[in-house]
C-alpha cells in the first residue's frame, strides 16, 4: 500500500512526490527525455498515475500478447494444414482460438480483484478520494487501463489470428466460422467482449469489495453473461430453412446448424422418428420430408455487427451504473 500511497502524491500539488501536481497534470515532470518529454507525454495526471501503478501488470500483458503473436505467426509461417493427429497444425490453431477465449475472463477478473476491490477491501480508496482529483475522474482514469489493453489485445490478437485461419484448411468442422472460440477470433465480438469485460469486472469490484471473493465473482459473472450470448447467438439472425422428401433425406447445409427434424404432410415441423426406410413407420406418423435449419457462411458479418452492437451497448450500461455507484459512494 505504500507505493499506491505515494503514486498519488502527484495530485496533491503540493510540490512533494516524485514530480508536483502541475507536472503530473502537464505530463512535463523531471527527468526523461530531452527537451523535457517523458512517458507521461500521452497519459497525463490521474492517467498516468492509474498507469504507472499498473506498470508491471502491463508489462506481462504485452509479454503474453508478444509470446502469442511469435506462436500464431510460427504456425501461420511454418504450418501446412495438415489433418489428422491431436498437435497437427490444424490443432494447434483450434487451441490457440481456445486461449484467446481467456482474454475477456482474466480482464474481468484483473478489474475486479487487484483494480478495484483491492483499493475498497484496504481502506486506500478514501485517501485517494480526498485528493484534488474527482473519485469519478480518477475511476475513470483507472478504467482507462483495463479498457485500453482490452482494445488493444483483441484487435492485435484477433487481426493476428484471421490472418492464420485463413491459411488453414477448413475440412475440420472445429476451424469453421461457427465453433465459438473461432467464432469470437475472426471477427468484431471478440473485441466487444473484451471490452464488456471491464465493466463486468468493475461493477463485481465495487460491489463484493474484497479482492479475492470479486475475482471469484467476476469469473462466474462472465461465465454466466458470455454463455448466455452464445446461448442467443442462433437467434439473432433469420436462418435458413430447406425441406427434402422422404426419399431424399436431410438435405446436405453448410454452416451453424440450429433445428433439424421431420415435415409432416400438414407442414409442420416434429422430431424425427427414426423411421428411415419404415414406409409404415412413416405413414403412422404422417411424414412428409425433412427440414434442416441453418446459419450459411453469408450469415457471418450479420451475426457478428448484431451481436457486437448489443455487447457495446450493454457494455456502455453497466458503465453507467459502475459510475453511478461511485458517485453515491464518494458523495
Amino acid at each position: 500500500m505504500s507505493t499506491l500511497h505515494q503514486n498519488s502524491t502527484p495530485h496533491t500539488g503540493n510540490g512533494t512526490g516524485n514530480g508536483t501536481g502541475t507536472d503530473a497534470e502537464s505530463g512535463s515532470g523531471t527527468g526523461g527525455a530531452p527537451g523535457g518529454r517523458t512517458g507521461s507525454q500521452w497519459l497525463r495526471g490521474p492517467y498516468w498515475v492509474a498507469a504507472r501503478m499498473h506498470r508491471g501488470t502491463l508489462q506481462w500483458a504485452a509479454g503474453l500478447i508478444a509470446l502469442c503473436l511469435v506462436l500464431l505467426i510460427a504456425i501461420r509461417v511454418w504450418g501446412g494444414g495438415v489433418t489428422g493427429g491431436y498437435w497437427t497444425d490444424n490443432s494447434m490453431v483450434e487451441n490457440a482460438a481456445s486461449l484467446i477465449m481467456l482474454l475477456p475472463y482474466l480482464i474481468a477478473a484483473f478489474v475486479a480483484g487487484p483494480l478495484v476491490a483491492r483499493e475498497l477491501e484496504s481502506g486506500s480508496h478514501q485517501l485517494l478520494w480526498t485528493q484534488s482529483v474527482h473519485p469519478v475522474r480518477w475511476f475513470a482514469a483507472k478504467l482507462a487501463v483495463p479498457t485500453a489493453l482490452a482494445v488493444v489485445a483483441s484487435v492485435v490478437l484477433d487481426g493476428v489470428y484471421r490472418w492464420v485461419w485463413t491459411a488453414v484448411p477448413h475440412q475440420d468442422p472445429t476451424l469453421d466460422w461457427y465453433p465459438e472460440s473461432v467464432y469470437h477470433a475472426i471477427g468484431p465480438t471478440g473485441i466487444a467482449t473484451a471490452l464488456l469485460a471491464v465493466p463486468v469486472g468493475a461493477l463485481t469490484g465495487l460491489l463484493v469489495r474484497r479482492t479475492v471473493p470479486a475475482i471469484v465473482t467476476s469469473l462466474v459473472a462472465s461465465v454466466v453473461v458470455f454463455r448466455l450470448f452464445d446461448d442467443l447467438r442462433s437467434h439473432l439472425w433469420p436462418v435458413v430453412t430447406v425441406r427434402t422428401g422422404l426419399a431424399e433425406g436431410y438435405p446436405a447445409m453448410n454452416g451453424m446448424v440450429t433445428a433439424e427434424g421431420a415435415v409432416t404432410r400438414s407442414g409442420a415441423h416434429v422430431a424425427d422418428p427414426m423411421c428411415v426406410d419404415d414406409t409404415k413407420c412413416q405413414a403412422a406418423h404422417n411424414l412428409a420430408g425433412y427440414f434442416r435449419s441453418s446459419h450459411p457462411v453469408s450469415h457471418f458479418w450479420p451475426l457478428q455487427l448484431v451481436e457486437t452492437g448489443i455487447l457495446l451497448a450493454l457494455a456502455a450500461v453497466l458503465t453507467l451504473v459502475v459510475f453511478r455507484i461511485v458517485k453515491r459512494t464518494a458523495a
